[in-house]
């Protein structure tokens, strides 16, 4: 862990600082320069959805930054050598987003808070944070009458996603572009699923089936999630140096 933080570090401040200017720059381009629907300034609804899609992102496609502060073969050979099991070092590079995540987060408040200071300057009174107009829209969908199944289907499907860009991290050797070629994977076994299933599936947000197979269906993705993360993990342990297109 020591070791992996003192390497990261310049990573994890670049990537706190690109974080904190694309979401001053959205903030102030909508707030400033666009209008809402009704015509009205502080068009602060965008701005919402940028915040909790890069939560979201964030969360899904957070294994897929495994290996994003490693840019050589140098690296990974440091990273096989140190005196630590295969299970440690895994457990550490797949942490890598949980680090993150609190410092997009901080990173989100500053540019919040700047957007704030900035249309005070201005003198514009419709300026507010978009932290607490996020709060309130999370208030809000929590008493909503949302269906149980529907709730628990988006996280049964965020966790396979979730495992799907674990497994990619690993199974891939582009460290910059994995996300991208499991992106394309979870596009063609989602097409494939609509086209296998006549009248749905958990991952496919059909509620006309009949509960057993709902939960059968939620079961065997889940199952399919941890199945993802062993085969990752096997794979972290069959990582070779010196490779082509994926670890096999």
């Amino acid at each position: 862990m020591r070791w992996s933080l003192t390497n990261d570090k310049r990573y994890y401040v670049k990537s706190f600082m690109m974080m904190f200017v694309m979401m001053l720059l959205i903030f102030l381009f909508f707030t400033l320069l666009t209008k809402t629907h009704q015509g009205h300034d502080g068009n602060y609804g965008p701005c919402i959805f940028a915040v909790v899609a890069m939560i979201i992102v964030t969360v899904v496609m957070g294994p897929a930054y495994m290996f994003y502060s490693m840019e050589g073969k140098h690296d990974r050979q440091a990273l096989l050598m140190l005196p630590a099991s295969n299970f440690e070092k895994y457990v550490m590079r797949y942490s890598t987003w949980l680090i993150l995540l609190p410092l997009f987060i901080v990173a989100f408040l500053a540019a919040d808070l700047l957007q704030y200071a900035v249309h005070g300057v201005l003198g514009h009174n419709y300026g507010t944070f978009v932290a607490s107009l996020v709060v309130k829209f999370l208030s809000d969908l929590s008493k909503s009458a949302v269906p149980f199944h529907e709730v628990n289907s988006f996280i049964v499907t965020g966790v396979w996603a979730h495992s799907m860009y674990a497994l990619g991290s690993t199974f891939f050797r582009s460290r910059k572009h994995n996300w991208i070629l499991t992106t394309l994977v979870i596009i063609l076994i989602s097409m494939l699923t609509v086209w296998l299933t006549k009248e749905g599936s958990p991952m496919q947000f059909d509620w006309k089936v009949s509960k057993v197979n709902y939960a059968i269906g939620s079961a065997i993705d889940i199952g399919w999630a941890v199945l993802n993360f062993w085969l990752s993990y096997r794979l972290f342990c069959r990582t070779q140096v010196i490779g082509k297109l994926v670890n096999v």
